[in-house]
């Protein structure tokens, strides 16, 4: 059961589409999950960590775009 305040429709918004292919990466030490873009850049999806620091760098955070050739 789910209790919310949020529409029915926001709620299973994109739970039919087809989840975008997602690659794990050792970034300087950290695997993520990501989503490539174009240009050699990558969206992170997740992070494998259970390190709470971690989480608070920036180029780790979910939704954050990194450039592949720097790392």
């Amino acid at each position: 059961m789910l209790y919310t305040v949020v529409p029915l429709e926001d709620v299973l918004e994109g739970l039919e589409e087809e989840p975008a292919p997602t690659m794990v990466l050792n970034v300087r030490g950290y695997s993520l999950e990501v989503e490539l873009l174009e240009g050699l850049q990558a969206r992170v999806v997740r992070l494998f960590s259970t390190d709470p620091e971690h989480y608070l760098l920036p180029h780790c955070q979910p939704g954050a775009v990194i450039k592949l050739k720097e790392f």
